[in-house]
């Protein structure tokens, strides 16, 4: 009797037990992927994690890219990986191997592909004792130098940036002026031709050569040690300012 009473607690912790890693098994995680940028050329790009293939929310030519989604996966998994696929030569140009046991809900992945390559992205080492803000502007029209500066409703006017070549990677340090102690949103980013405040540096035009503030999470007044790289290229009727590094926003 005591043999068997014995033989039926072992197969309840075992049966228990089981039943606790099954459990666990099924337990789902999520993680939240994001991912922008730009795809410039005449490609469709396609998202996929592992087995999990978004090509319901293909990214178009010529189009910034903003891609979010919530990639869920069991919790006994402990690595996924990111691609990116050109449709058109249908060939992988980005592939990021994901640590799920990171901790790391939030994912961000800044990606710019031009014409099928994609654009090696560096961002600047930060300095505690300033800001440093990174620019790549496309713009193969012209080779001519941008000087990039900040104006607000009153006309004061802070450089950001000067001498800034298209095609290149160009860094700078970079504190806020006290005129704009209090970024508004009306308060604009201007390019222009080197040296001067109206020569237009895209087409000529005004229109297409600022950029509202917006969500470009600029460094406030009295901030330090932020690191912000920047991709710009005029589109068909404004001036595409794409961040890329990760925000609130």
């Amino acid at each position: 009797m005591n043999i068997k009473i014995k033989k039926l607690g072992f197969f309840f912790i075992l049966l228990t037990a089981l039943l606790a890693c099954n459990k666990e098994q099924d337990v789902t995680k999520a993680i939240s992927i994001n991912i922008k940028g730009y795809n410039i050329g005449n490609s469709e790009l396609e998202v996929a994690v592992d087995d999990v293939t978004y090509d319901k929310f293909r990214i178009p030519a010529n189009q910034q890219v903003n891609f979010a989604k919530i990639y869920t996966y069991p919790s006994n998994k402990s690595q996924a990986s990111l691609r990116i696929k050109d449709i058109t030569p249908a060939k992988e140009v980005f592939q990021q191997q994901l640590q799920l046991n990171k901790g790391e809900i939030d994912r961000f992945f800044p990606f710019v592909i031009i014409n099928g390559t994609p654009l090696e992205i560096k961002p600047p080492v930060a300095d505690p004792s300033t800001n440093k803000v990174a620019f790549y502007i496309h713009y193969p029209q012209s080779s001519d130098a941008i000087d990039i500066f900040l104006k607000n409703n009153a006309g004061q006017i802070a450089y950001v940036a000067k001498n800034v070549k298209p095609s290149t990677w160009v860094y700078t340090d970079y504190l806020t002026d006290e005129a704009f102690k209090d970024l508004r949103s009306s308060d604009m980013l201007y390019f222009t031709k080197t040296g001067t405040t109206t020569t237009w540096a895209f087409r000529d035009s005004e229109q297409i050569s600022k950029s509202p503030i917006g969500t470009l999470l600029l460094p406030n007044f009295a901030e330090k040690g932020k690191v912000c790289s920047y991709f710009i290229t005029p589109s068909t009727n404004q001036l595409d300012m794409v961040r890329l590094f990760k925000g609130s926003n």
